[in-house]
């Protein structure tokens, strides 16, 4: 059931904060449930479950700080806890069988499989209820989550990248530490060969950690498309960009300034100051603070190197929703819709979610810049979402689009291409095409994007 309060907004006759505070809707024709006013009145409490991959006991606080109980108290909040593959696969096997029984209410999904849960036309479409929020909205999240001009999923989480570097490391090789001056240094990767050079020689430091993996080719082509989709679904990750990033991450790994470690070995590398720099998504802080907290207040994040001209200087990865089944009762999805945007679409929830959730970085940009001063545990004489936010505005990164329902074959597909041009010597042309070509074949054979 689409949402009958189309048109509201902070333009109209009626405040946004009105709005999120319960503040009573006149819809012609229409009487719904909106925050702050119970589903059922004078009834026993409404159950409403969410499944995610998170402690119950987290989503118990964010529950708590966030003004959910205030704004709905005739709900009873049900937080269910499912490890991450079983969730999805679970949640897409009962919607393309059409069966609501068992099903919560809201499941917080990772958007690699958000192709996947749309194709089960048993989701609920929200475009009515979130395009008045547009304009709060973080630009890429908004596109991300379009399929045909429409919106079934209430943005959640996002990632966004910027290049963190060791500040130690960089004055022990006599190299400038201020971030401006770091962004000029290292305009470009070939200028990471060249400095990661230089390093090498003063301290014996690494550029970077490198695996023979898909990760650094995803995270250079990401600044200069939309991922391996465009916004029609089509294969693109041979596209001539992509074959370029191949290209740099060869470079790089054939350079002799990165350094191939994982897992715990990694991190006493990041201890031992053998790492100088690192992509830094923004929830890295509090990775860092489990797993390196000795390099505490060492890291500064600047802007990443480009590709090409056309690069933007930070990137962003496929992020997070809140969908609801629309297979569920009617009255149940009003519910639900009101409740997963009041969640990820207020500063009082955000904000919860954020303090509670460390390193989280949600879509909607009151919240975010209501985090503005919030310190961070790693960087020094930095604040993470100010730094974030603003790379935002200056950059505006292309979206990670998630139009295929074979994105997660296609990321196999790429590390597979991946691992044969970095160790086989595999021509990247060659290599990516035939990945490509395969998650064709799967479109085409199962007649869907």
């Amino acid at each position: 059931m689409k949402s009958k309060q189309k048109g509201l907004s902070s333009k109209g006759s009626i405040s946004r904060r009105d709005f999120l505070k319960g503040a009573a809707v006149v819809a012609t024709g229409a009487s719904m449930a909106t925050f702050g006013v119970p589903a059922l009145i004078g009834q026993a409490k409404q159950v409403v479950e969410m499944w995610m991959w998170e402690t119950p006991e987290q989503w118990k606080l964010v529950e708590e700080l966030s003004g959910l109980n205030t704004q709905f108290p005739d709900v009873e909040f049900k937080w269910t806890s499912l490890p991450y593959g079983d969730l999805h696969q679970k949640a897409i096997t009962s919607l393309a069988a059409g069966i609501p029984e068992g099903l919560p209410s809201i499941f917080r999904t990772h958007n690699p499989y958000y192709r996947p849960l749309v194709n089960t036309q048993s989701i609920m479409e929200v475009t009515d209820q979130v395009e008045q929020y547009k304009d709060d909205i973080l630009a890429h999240v908004w596109q991300e989550g379009l399929i045909d001009g429409k919106h079934y999923h209430v943005p959640d989480d996002t990632i966004v990248n910027l290049l963190g570097y060791r500040v130690d490391v960089f004055e022990a090789a006599g190299l400038p530490t201020d971030p401006d001056e770091v962004a000029e240094l290292l305009a470009n990767y070939e200028d990471m060969i060249t400095v990661g050079q230089a390093i090498k020689d003063a301290t014996g430091a690494s550029i970077m950690s490198m695996n023979a993996n898909s990760t650094i080719f995803n995270n250079i082509a990401a600044q200069n498309t939309t991922g391996p989709f465009d916004a029609e679904g089509n294969v693109i990750f041979d596209s001539e960009e992509h074959v370029q990033a191949a290209i740099m991450a060869k470079k790089l790994w054939d350079s002799g300034v990165t350094l191939e470690v994982e897992g715990p070995q990694e991190w006493q590398a990041h201890k031992d100051g053998q790492i100088a720099t690192v992509q830094y998504p923004n929830y890295l802080d509090f990775v860092l603070v489990a797993n390196a907290p000795e390099t505490a207040g060492k890291w500064r994040v600047t802007k990443l190197p480009q590709l090409n001209e056309n690069s933007k200087r930070t990137s962003v990865g496929a992020g997070l929703g809140l969908v609801i089944p629309a297979i569920i009762p009617e009255e149940q999805q009003a519910l639900a819709r009101d409740i997963a945007t009041y969640m990820r679409l207020s500063v009082e929830a955000t904000v919860a979610h954020m303090k509670t959730f460390s390193g989280a970085f949600v879509s909607y940009v009151p919240g975010l810049e209501a985090m503005r001063d919030e310190p961070s545990p790693m960087l020094a004489d930095q604040f993470t979402f100010q730094v974030f936010l603003d790379a935002f505005a200056n950059e505006s990164p292309y979206p990670r689009l998630v139009t295929s329902a074979f994105d997660v074959d296609a990321g196999q597909a790429i590390n597979d291409a991946m691992f044969r041009i970095l160790t086989e010597n595999a021509d990247p042309a060659e290599a990516l095409k035939a990945g490509a070509d395969s998650i064709r074949q799967l479109q085409q054979s199962r007649g869907m994007m």
